[in-house]
């Protein structure tokens, strides 16, 4: 299946949780991160790399 192909691709070789998602945005809403600017923050379990 076509779902079957692109984990295939992903380093982490599964979908990502609704939870690692939302780590990823707190993180950037958090006083944490108040110094990040201009930045991409790739949540795609390493499909995205370099």
């Amino acid at each position: 299946t076509r779902q079957e192909e692109w984990l295939g691709q992903t380093p982490a070789r599964r979908l990502g949780r609704p939870e690692e998602v939302a780590a990823a945005i707190a993180f950037l809403a958090s006083e944490s991160a108040s110094y990040v600017m201009g930045a991409a923050l790739n949540v795609g379990g390493g499909l995205v790399m370099g």
